[in-house]
């Protein structure tokens, strides 16, 4: 079993984010969760903090080129979960299915947590 966990302060984030940023870190699916949440910077921090988890939880480091690839989607009750493209499936050699993501923030601070089976 690996973890990642990943911790972010809000407000730090405010600055790193802008439309180009966006756009090279998130896939039209977050981009459009994002939107529906007013574009909050917590929800952006919370997606950011869980793929940053992810790669800790794999042991490699944020690739910032792999972003996009790992997508975080939720549930109809709101389960946020990881669509991950075939080339990341067969990179690290995981099953989506084993992976469970975790994310929560306040106003001025997001966390998530990822287990990789």
């Amino acid at each position: 079993m690996k973890i990642g966990i990943d911790i972010q302060e809000v407000d730090t984030l405010v600055k790193f984010f802008g439309t180009h940023k966006m756009a090279r870190m998130f896939t039209e699916y977050e981009l459009g969760y994002i939107a529906k949440k007013n574009n909050a910077i917590k929800t952006i921090a919370g997606l950011f903090c869980a793929k940053e988890a992810f790669f800790k939880a794999l042991g490699s480091g944020l690739k910032v080129k792999q972003l996009p690839d790992i997508e975080v989607r939720h549930t109809e009750t709101g389960a946020p979960y990881f669509a991950l493209c075939d080339e990341i499936v067969t990179t690290y050699k995981i099953d989506p299915a084993k992976i469970s993501l975790s994310i929560s923030h306040t106003k001025t601070t997001a966390v998530a947590v990822v287990v990789i089976q």
